[in-house]
């Protein structure tokens, strides 16, 4: 049974983690990013890498803030981290999904070049250019479909279902999808709304299955697929490396 000090800290680290969610998140977020970019503009060595590094870190933080309030109180099936519903029905979702996403990325290879024109002023500085960037973009997918998976849907709908008792399962989950998009508006409006409906569809995965082992597979692997579309250039890759 909890005591009076153990549900105040419980409650006060919910509160802290749903404020980074909603405002911190997409201010620290475009700030690396404006960082990032400069520091490649003025040619400075590693740029991309030590962005990367600064997410990886912000994504073992949030993670171990939602596993200490998971060891400090919260049920482990109120955040997700427990096994699906229907192992059947979520291997085999899982497999058709994330084979559909590595489908369409060998697709639109080809038209790498185009595409990366394309987005380059919106995540331009994200796309991985060397061995070692697409390394720490590989481990940053990785750590985005855990850490985000936790914070935005797991936490997010327990914590709104504690706070905001009132709102029904449909308007908490596109809440917490209008929130997990917004944390991307570093990638301009376009990359808020891509990332609001991806939100809206993992939030119906995780309702679904009971669990966020779906989302965090799929989630990791939406973000893993740059590197299906953006194969290494060697010769580019040598040349970045030769400037750094």
């Amino acid at each position: 049974m909890q005591t009076q000090t153990e549900a105040l800290v419980i409650a006060v680290l919910m509160h802290l983690l749903a404020a980074y969610a909603v405002v911190a998140a997409p201010s620290l977020g475009r700030i690396w990013y404006e960082k990032a970019r400069r520091r490649i503009a003025a040619g400075v060595r590693g740029a991309k890498v030590r962005l990367y590094r600064e997410i990886v870190v912000e994504q073992i933080i949030t993670t171990g803030l939602v596993l200490l309030l998971w060891r400090s109180g919260l049920s482990a099936t109120s955040l997700g981290l427990v096994a699906p519903r229907s192992w059947l029905w979520t291997m085999t979702a899982l497999f058709m999904i994330v084979g559909l996403l590595a489908w369409s990325s060998l697709l639109l290879r080809p038209k790498a070049a185009k595409i990366r024109e394309k987005v380059r002023d919106r995540i331009g500085v994200l796309l991985p250019d060397t061995h070692q960037e697409r390394f720490w973009f590989g481990a940053v997918s990785v750590g985005a479909g855990v850490s985000e998976e936790l914070v935005f849907r797991g936490f997010l709908l327990v914590y709104f279902s504690f706070y905001l008792p009132h709102l029904n399962t449909a308007e908490k989950v596109l809440l917490t999808s209008l929130v997990f998009g917004f944390a991307h508006i570093y990638q301009g409006w376009k990359g808020v709304v891509g990332a609001g409906i991806l939100g809206l569809v993992l939030a119906g995965l995780y309702l679904t299955t009971g669990s966020l082992l779906l989302p965090v597979v799929i989630h990791a692997a939406a973000d893993y697929r740059a590197l299906l579309i953006f194969p290494l250039d060697a010769s580019q890759a040598m040349a970045v490396e030769s400037r750094a």
